[in-house]
């Protein structure tokens, strides 16, 4: 599998309805939903909300303009074995040493959940 470089070939609005997928994210242990309002339709934002360890974490953004429309937060380590292994592309340093990293458009079920769940659990280390 290839990921698309950075340019308009695959900057459009996410057809993609991501019902399911935001139901089962939302089936994980400690995933909230975070509200979001910067006036783009459609973009929803994840984090982990877990109390008893003290970790509050945004890691999953869905709905992204000019993105494969799911992009995660992950460590900048993660975010460049996502792109050698063309599961995913940078596309914003985040602080601390983190990368808003988008998912490649042509992953297949099994690569997005893996690199869901990659983001998740660095989301509650």
């Amino acid at each position: 599998m290839s990921c698309v470089p950075h340019t308009g070939d695959w900057a459009w609005p996410p057809a993609l309805d991501h019902g399911e997928l935001h139901e089962w994210v939302l089936s994980l242990p400690w995933v909230v939903e975070r509200p979001y309002a910067l006036g783009f339709p459609g973009i929803r934002t994840f984090a982990v909300d877990c109390a008893p360890v003290g970790v509050r974490r945004m890691w999953l953004v869905t709905g992204l303009p000019h993105s494969s429309g799911i992009a995660v937060i992950v460590s900048e380590g993660v975010a460049e074995d996502l792109d050698f292994i063309n599961l995913a592309q940078p596309l914003a340093p985040m602080p601390p040493g983190h990368v808003l990293t988008s998912l490649c458009p042509d992953a297949d079920g099994r690569d997005i959940e893996r690199v869901l769940l990659e983001a998740y659990s660095s989301a509650l280390a």
